[in-house]
C-alpha cells in the first residue's frame, strides 16, 4: 500500500517500477526504485527482446515533498537484442533520455514560469535556474501567424525545392513580405490561409487566376479580392 501510494505521488506511470525502498536522510527523502524485466522494442531493428545485458544506477532528481527536496535512484535495464546485436536501455515514461529530472518536475516548472519568474519557479521545483531555462528553450512555443489587414499572393519563378514556382504572401499597405510558401499549389495556399489568424484580413490584392481565387474564397470567406495592376493592364493591353 506504501509503495503504491509513493509511485502515485512521484506520478510514475510505468507498471513495471516498483519501490525498492524509501529513506528518511537528514536534509533529503531518498526513494529507490528497480525495473522488472519487461519486452522492449529494439530502437535499431525494432525486434522486441527480454534479454537483459546489464544494470546501470540513475541518480535523479523528485518532486519537492513537505518543503524537502527528493532524490530518487533508479536501477534500470540494459537489454540486449538477440537479432542484431546491439544494447539500448529499456524507455521509461518517467524521465526522458539524459533528463537527471523526472518528467513531472520538469511539466511543474514550465507551469510555475506562466505565472512568475524563472527563479521563482526554479526554487519551487528544486532545480537550478540555468537547467529551468534549458528546459524551457529546448520547447518549441507554437504560435499562430497573425496576417494583416490587406494581403497579396503572387507567384514567382524559383528552385526551391524542386519546386519551379514559389508563391509570396505580403503586407500590401506596410509593404513587407509576410512569407514566401514552397509552391504555388492551390492546396499549400489555402492551408496556409487555414493556419494563419486571419480575423483582420479584409482585402487579397492577387492576378486573375481562377485557382487563386477559389483557394481564398474556401480559406477566408468572403474577402475583397483586387486584381492587380500589372495582372489588370496587361488584360487591357491584350
Amino acid at each position: 500500500m506504501q509503495n503504491h501510494f509513493i509511485i502515485e505521488m512521484l506520478g510514475i506511470k510505468d507498471k513495471h517500477v516498483d519501490v525498492w525502498d524509501f529513506s528518511d536522510q537528514s536534509d533529503y527523502l531518498l526513494v529507490e526504485l528497480r525495473t522488472k524485466v519487461k519486452k522492449q522494442k529494439c530502437p535499431f531493428c525494432s525486434t522486441k527482446t527480454k534479454r537483459v545485458h546489464g544494470y546501470r544506477n540513475q541518480k535523479i532528481q523528485g518532486s519537492i515533498m513537505s518543503n524537502r527536496s527528493l532524490k530518487i535512484s533508479l536501477c534500470k535495464r540494459r537489454y540486449l537484442c538477440v537479432n542484431c546485436n546491439h544494447t539500448f536501455y529499456e524507455k521509461l515514461q518517467m524521465v526522458d533520455r539524459y533528463q537527471r529530472c523526472t518528467n513531472v518536475v520538469q511539466t511543474t516548472a514550465l507551469t510555475y514560469t506562466a505565472v512568475g519568474s524563472f527563479t521563482t519557479a526554479a526554487q519551487l521545483t528544486g532545480m537550478t535556474t540555468n537547467r529551468l531555462l534549458r528546459l524551457f528553450n529546448r520547447h518549441k512555443i507554437e504560435t499562430t501567424k497573425v496576417l494583416p489587414r490587406a494581403i497579396s499572393i503572387d507567384e514567382f519563378k524559383g528552385d526551391a525545392g524542386g519546386e519551379k514556382f514559389q508563391t509570396v504572401i505580403a503586407d500590401v499597405e506596410n509593404k513587407e513580405i509576410v512569407d514566401v510558401l514552397s509552391d504555388r499549389k492551390v492546396d499549400t495556399i489555402q492551408s496556409y490561409l487555414q493556419s494563419c489568424d486571419t480575423s483582420k484580413t479584409e482585402i487579397v490584392v492577387m492576378d486573375l487566376s481562377k485557382s487563386f481565387k477559389q483557394a481564398v474564397r474556401k480559406a477566408l470567406g468572403n474577402p475583397l479580392i483586387i486584381a492587380d495592376r500589372f495582372h489588370f493592364m496587361r488584360q487591357v493591353y491584350w
